[in-house]
């Protein structure tokens, strides 16, 4: 009942929040093109629920290794796949943009980019390494060791952000307007939402799944 609840919940925010991100929110001034920048309520936001979610996953390794309590084994898988999907939508959607909002971009030159691929990379190494160990001790150990050092990946990416063309809205000359700021604010509640929908959803299917091998 709790689970459909909040997905219920979720599914009407993300409505709400396209219509509000694409007819409602003002276009930027600052930006050479405002339309494209209203990708920005999807980018940033999916890159927030990426972060978050590897910071779940590396924390829920940290605390199988020290509880060996492999409940947290099912947090840590179920975040990492959630995270991954998202850290490619941010990835996909920064391209769009940077590429109509940039003269010339290549995101081969861009550090954001370069740093966010790596952090994607390390993440499907890790479910890859996952699906190939059969032992479930084994597995959740080895993996919860990948996963708190894929994790170093995650603020080098952040930081990258101050080394290429990336904005910074941390930055007074670069922040968005407030009416804006509002927008994306809201936009990334909606997607913290839809973050703890999914992995409700997906711990639910660890537990079937847990249930169907015993």
């Amino acid at each position: 009942m709790r689970g459909t609840w909040i997905a219920t919940l979720a599914i009407a925010l993300v409505l709400v929040d396209i219509l509000l991100s694409l007819l409602v929110a003002p276009e930027a001034a600052n930006f050479r093109a405002p339309l494209t920048q209203r990708i920005f309520y999807y980018h940033v936001p999916s890159a927030w629920v990426a972060y978050l979610a590897f910071g779940v996953t590396a924390l829920a390794s940290g605390l199988l290794l020290w509880r060996r309590d492999h409940r947290w084994d099912a947090w840590a898988l179920a975040s990492a796949e959630v995270g991954t999907v998202f850290s490619v939508i941010a990835l996909l959607t920064g391209l769009v943009w940077s590429r109509q909002e940039f003269i010339g971009y290549s995101p081969f030159r861009d550090a954001k980019v370069v740093s966010l691929v790596v952090v994607i990379l390390s993440y499907f190494a890790y479910l890859t390494l996952r699906a190939n160990l059969e032992d479930g001790d084994q597995r959740a150990r080895i993996s919860a060791v990948y996963g708190l050092l894929a994790f170093l990946g995650v603020p080098l990416s952040y930081l990258a952000s101050r080394a290429s063309l990336h904005p910074d809205f941390t930055r007074p000359d670069e922040s968005l307007e407030a009416a804006l700021g509002w927008f994306l604010l809201a936009s990334t509640l909606v997607f913290t939402v839809l973050y703890a929908a999914l992995m409700h959803a997906r711990l639910r299917i660890a537990r079937l799944e847990a249930a169907l091998e015993s």
